[in-house]
């Protein structure tokens, strides 16, 4: 059987080190979001380098040098840990606190009796790397909430990682003119360290691809411009509020909102006019609705916006507060904005979605005949709560709207 003594399990580390901080180097250098790979294969890279270097503390006149160059690498190595995950948490990297720790270890290598207690040393160096540790996982321990499949594995990893360092001092023990590389902990601390380098770069992996299917997921459901849920996320999240709103015995709103004269704005002013259009819309409703309400845009200049428990009176109230709130904006060049808005309530049209939008979507045309601009409900009523005139739903009627309001406009 082989027998590895110190110098050659140091090796083996520095090489396993080398070795999947490359492959975390190659995989962050595929994609433009991978920055917390490559800081972590700067954080292995570097520890491999400090653990070479660490050889050389075997002959006297490099010893100093070695212990102070060596430990400055391995702490700047857990401080690139920290920096990727910061990374990771979409926060700026602050250069002072990630060269901190080697700073703080370099003054303390001037102590000549710094350099002759091994302790002390050790106790110095274990605290500095537990310090960038916790710091690491307080940028990610946000993300638990959102996906804890992900976040966990790493959390346990440091967790891990930092419970060894405080192991090592409780139970370190220094042999006088004994070496370093005889000490009692060194084949253990050298075994951890190869599992926590291969165990971080798979933890930090699963993390960054957490997040990657986190933000495919939103981009297939929200709406690139006006940044709401799109047509396949009203349908995933209402078909389920729905359900449950059903076997709860609540009432469930969706108001249909359409923008007045869109395709005349997109003709006169161009459609990067309708596209701010469309956003400040969209702004409209985020500023009207409660935290439960879903918004969706489900195509062209359409909206959706579903409601619990609110009540029929309480829902032509929100229609309203959205009309009158768009009908305050008048941006340049193209002057005031109107919607019109449809309403069916599940009490009264059912608990399905599709059937729901069909019942919005014709009290949206009555809105349509009747001039635009205002709020009507599947059932009939207005927003002052009295029963609406009764529409000619014709194409000549909507026609002839459009033609006053032209002639209106050019009179003024």
């Amino acid at each position: 059987m082989l027998n590895l003594d110190a110098r050659t399990l140091l090796l083996v580390e520095a090489f396993v080190l080398f070795l999947v901080g490359g492959l975390m180097l190659l995989a962050g250098l595929q994609g433009r979001r991978d920055r917390p790979l490559i800081w972590m294969s700067a954080a292995l890279l570097m520890g491999g380098v400090g653990f070479l270097l660490s050889l050389a503390r075997s002959e006297p006149r490099w010893w100093a040098w070695a212990i102070t160059g060596a430990n400055m690498l391995l702490i700047t190595g857990h401080a690139c840990v920290w920096a990727g995950l910061r990374v990771f948490a979409e926060k700026r990297v602050r250069g002072p606190v990630l060269l901190a720790g080697a700073a703080v270890w370099f003054a303390l290598c001037q102590w000549p009796w710094f350099m002759t207690a091994d302790k002390v040393r050790m106790l110095c160096f274990s605290l500095i790397a537990i310090a960038y540790l916790v710091a690491a996982g307080r940028e990610i321990w946000p993300e638990r909430r959102e996906d804890i499949g992900s976040v966990m594995p790493l959390l346990v990893i440091l967790a891990g990682h930092g419970l060894f360092y405080s192991y090592r001092m409780a139970i370190h023990q220094v042999v006088p003119d004994a070496s370093w590389l005889h000490w009692s902990d060194f084949t253990l601390t050298m075994l951890e360290g190869i599992l926590f380098a291969i165990s971080l770069s798979f933890g930090v992996l699963i993390l960054v691809r957490g997040q990657a299917e986190r933000r495919y997921r939103h981009a297939a459901l929200h709406d690139a411009l006006t940044r709401l849920p799109n047509r396949r996320a009203l349908f995933e999240q209402g078909v389920a509020s729905l359900e449950r709103a059903s076997r709860e015995g609540r009432d469930m709103a969706l108001l249909m909102c359409d923008l007045d004269w869109f395709k005349r704005i997109n003709d006169e002013h161009g459609h990067e006019a309708g596209d701010r259009v469309l956003a400040l819309f969209a702004d409209v409703l985020r500023g009207r609705v409660r935290a439960g309400d879903l918004c969706a845009r489900i195509g062209g200049e359409e909206f959706v916006v579903l409601v619990p428990d609110l009540g029929p009176l309480g829902t032509l109230e929100l229609a309203d507060r959205i009309r009158r709130a768009l009908a305050g904006q008048s941006p340049p060049p193209i002057g005031r904005l109107s919607v019109s808005i449809g309403i069916a309530c599940a009490s009264a049209d059912g608990y399905d979605l599709d059937r729901l939008l069909a019942c919005a979507d014709r009290a949206l045309y009555e809105a349509k005949a009747s001039g635009r601009d205002c709020v009507r409900r599947s059932d009939g009523l207005t927003a002052s709560g009295r029963p609406s005139a009764p529409a000619v739903r014709t194409r000549a009627t909507e026609a002839g709207s459009e033609a006053r309001l032209t002639a209106s406009l050019t009179e003024s």
